[in-house]
C-alpha cells in the first residue's frame, strides 16, 4: 500500500498543526494560567491587593502565553509549512518531503498515532512527532489508511 497526498500551504491549517502538536503542554499551560488568574481574581475581590499583584498577572501570562506562543511557532515555521508537502503513507511508515525537508519514521518506531479530527499526529518516542492531515485525503484512501493504523493498534482517537 502506498497512498500518497500533496498538500499545498495554508496559514490557518499551519496554525492548527502546531497547536495539535502542543496540545497537551498548552493544556497544562492553561490549567496552570487560569488558576493562578482565578486565585489573583479572588485576592482582588476580597480586597487582598498583594495577592491579586503577585497572581494576577502571571496568571494572565501564562493563561495567555501559549496561544502567543503558537503563533510565534507557526511563523517561524512559515519557511517549511509555506512549501508544498508531499505526505506518503505505506505499509512500512510514513514520510513529509517539502524542497526543504525530508523526514519519516517506520511504523515500529510510532508509539502511536492521535486522531484529533483534522490531523493525524504520528508520536515517535514522546518527542519526534508528524502531524497529517488526513482530512485531504480522499474518503477510501483515508478508511484503508485508517483500518491499517487500527490494525496495528496505533490509532488512538484524541
Amino acid at each position: 500500500m502506498l497512498i500518497t497526498l500533496t498538500v499545498q500551504p495554508d496559514g490557518g491549517r499551519t496554525r492548527r498543526s502546531v497547536r495539535a502538536r502542543m496540545r497537551g503542554s498548552l493544556r497544562t499551560w492553561n490549567l496552570a494560567g487560569g488558576g493562578l488568574a482565578v486565585a489573583g481574581l479572588g485576592a482582588l475581590v476580597l480586597g487582598i491587593p498583594i495577592g491579586a499583584g503577585v497572581l494576577l498577572p502571571p496568571g494572565l501570562i501564562i493563561l495567555v502565553g501559549p496561544w502567543l506562543l503558537t503563533q510565534a511557532a507557526a511563523k517561524a515555521r512559515t519557511g517549511v509549512y509555506a512549501e508544498t508537502a508531499t505526505y506518503e503513507l505505506s505499509d512500512d511508515g510514513v514520510r513529509v518531503f517539502t524542497p526543504s525537508l525530508r523526514t519519516g519514521y517506520l511504523w515500529p518506531a510510532v508509539e502511536r498515532v492521535e486522531d484529533n479530527g483534522e490531523f493525524w499526529i504520528v508520536v515517535v518516542g514522546g518527542t519526534g512527532m508528524l502531524v497529517v492531515p488526513f482530512t485531504l485525503l480522499p474518503e477510501p484512501e483515508e478508511r484503508k489508511m485508517r483500518d491499517f493504523l487500527t490494525e496495528q493498534g496505533l490509532l488512538v482517537p484524541v
